[in-house]
C-alpha cells in the first residue's frame, strides 16, 4: 500500500506536467491559414498608386507623392520600435485641403439629394483647392499599380478616402453642370471613362474599405448616367461589359482580413496586460488554433463573392451558418470568435449588386419617357434570377429583386 502511495507521489509531477503540455499546447496553423497568410504578405515595395492617394489631401504647396511618402515612412518608423497591439501612433501634423462641405456635396442615394444637386449647381464655382482635388482624382484613377503596401493592423493609418469620394463629387458636379449646359455628349463621353478607370481601381482593392468605397463610387458613376439620360441631359449611356469575377472578388480583401485578425491572436499573449489578463489569455487562448478557426468566417465569402450572379444568389441560401471547432482549452479564443466576425455576406452582395445595376442602366435606353409598362419590364432581365423582370417599387424607382438588403434601395435607378 505504502509503496503505491510513493509511486503515485513519485509520479504526480510528471502526470502535472503531462496535463498541463496538453492543456497549454496550441495546433499548427492549417494548410489552407498557412496559404492565406502567405498570400496576404505585403510586399513593401513600389505602388505610386497607394502613396499618391495616402497624400491625396495635401495642401497646395505639396505634392500628394510627397506627403503620402512621409505618412508612409512615419508610421514604418514607429512600428520598426513599436509591438503590434501599441498605440500611440500619431500621423505627422501637416496642412491640408479643405475637405468640401455643403448641400452640394450630399451622396445622390439620399433622399432629396438629387433635387437640391439639380437646382443648385448652376450656381456653383469651384474654387482652386477643389479643382485641385479634382485634377488629382483624376490622375489616381489612371495610376494602374495599386497595392497595398502595409501589414494588416488595427492600429495602422488609412488613406484618406474622404477626398477620393469628394474627388469622385467634384467631378459630377463639373458634369452636371455641363450637362445643363447642353454638353450632354461629353458628358457621356467622360462618365464612360470614369466608369471604366474605377472598375481598373475596383479589381486592383486588396482591403475590404477600399473595395467597398470603390464598388459604391462605381456604383454612383451608373446612377448619375441613368439619371442624366432620363432628365435628357445626355444622350443614351453608352454599353457597358459585364461584371467579371475580379471585379466583385473578396479573395485579396478578406485575406487582409484574415492577416489582421491572425495578428491580433498571436499578439495577444505579449501584450502588456494585468496579471488577471495575462493569466486568463495565457490559459485561455490559442493563437493559431483560433486561427484556424477563423477561417471559416471568410473563406467560404471569398469563394462565394468570385461566383456569378445566378449561381451567387443559390450558394448565398445554402451557406451554412458559420460555425467552428469550439473546444474547452482555447476558452477565451471561443470568446473572442464569437463577437469579432461581421457579416461578410454582406460585402459581397453589394459587389453582386452592381451587375443588377449595369442591366438597369443598359435598359433604360430602350424605355419611352414616362412609366414602364409590364411589358417593357420583362426586358430587363434580372441577373440573380434570370427571366424575372424588373419591378416599380413605391417611389417610382425602376428595380431588380434579390439577396438581402431589401431595405436600403439596393438595385433600384430612379426613373
Amino acid at each position: 500500500m505504502r509503496r503505491g502511495i510513493v509511486a503515485l507521489l513519485l509520479g504526480l509531477p510528471v502526470l502535472l506536467v503531462a496535463v498541463g503540455y496538453a492543456w497549454m499546447r496550441d495546433e499548427p496553423l492549417s494548410a489552407d491559414a498557412q496559404t492565406w497568410l502567405e498570400q496576404a504578405q505585403v510586399d513593401e515595395g513600389q505602388s505610386r498608386a497607394y502613396v499618391f492617394l495616402n497624400g491625396l489631401d495635401a495642401d497646395l504647396e505639396q505634392s500628394p507623392e510627397a506627403l503620402g511618402a512621409e505618412r508612409l515612412e512615419a508610421y514604418r518608423g514607429w512600428r520598426s520600435s513599436h509591438g503590434p497591439m501599441d498605440e500611440g501612433f500619431a500621423e505627422p501634423v501637416v496642412a491640408t485641403l479643405a475637405l468640401p462641405q455643403g448641400p452640394l456635396f450630399c451622396p445622390i442615394e439620399k433622399d432629396g439629394c438629387l433635387t437640391t444637386l439639380l437646382r443648385g449647381v448652376s450656381g456653383w464655382v469651384e474654387t482652386d483647392e477643389q479643382r485641385l482635388l479634382r485634377e488629382r482624382y483624376w490622375q489616381f484613377l489612371q495610376l494602374d499599380d495599386y497595392r497595398n503596401l502595409l501589414e494588416a493592423s488595427i492600429i495602422a493609418p488609412l488613406p484618406p478616402h474622404r477626398y477620393l469620394v469628394s474627388g469622385q463629387q467634384l467631378l459630377t458636379l463639373q458634369l452636371l453642370k455641363a450637362a445643363q449646359e447642353g454638353e450632354g455628349e461629353q458628358v457621356r463621353a467622360r462618365l464612360d471613362e470614369e466608369l471604366h478607370l474605377l472598375r481598373g481601381q475596383l479589381r486592383r482593392a486588396d482591403t475590404l474599405i477600399a473595395k467597398m468605397i470603390l464598388a459604391r463610387m462605381v456604383e454612383r458613376n451608373m446612377r448619375w448616367q441613368a439619371v442624366l439620360y432620363r432628365k435628357g441631359l445626355m444622350p443614351a449611356p453608352s454599353s457597358v461589359p459585364a461584371f467579371d469575377d475580379a471585379e466583385r472578388s473578396l479573395l485579396m480583401p478578406l485575406q487582409h482580413e484574415f492577416q489582421g485578425v491572425a495578428l491580433l491572436f498571436e499578439a495577444l499573449p505579449k501584450a502588456e496586460n494585468s496579471l488577471g489578463e495575462w493569466l486568463m489569455l495565457r490559459w485561455g487562448l490559442r493563437p493559431q488554433m483560433s486561427t484556424n478557426a477563423s477561417l471559416t468566417f471568410y473563406q467560404p465569402i471569398a469563394e462565394l463573392s468570385r461566383r456569378p450572379p445566378e449561381v451567387f444568389v443559390g450558394d448565398l441560401q445554402q451557406l451554412p451558418v458559420v460555425q467552428w471547432q469550439r473546444s474547452w482549452r482555447n476558452a477565451m479564443g471561443n470568446v473572442l470568435l464569437e463577437i469579432g466576425a461581421p457579416d461578410y455576406r454582406r460585402y459581397a452582395v453589394r459587389l453582386q449588386d452592381l451587375e443588377a445595376y449595369r442591366r438597369l442602366l443598359q435598359g433604360l435606353s430602350q424605355l419611352p419617357q414616362g412609366t414602364p409598362s409590364a411589358e417593357q419590364l420583362r426586358a430587363f432581365d434580372n441577373p440573380y434570377y434570370p427571366g424575372q423582370p424588373a419591378q416599380l417599387d413605391e417611389q417610382g424607382r425602376l428595380c431588380f429583386a434579390g439577396p438581402m438588403l431589401e431595405d436600403d434601395g439596393a438595385r433600384c435607378l430612379l426613373l
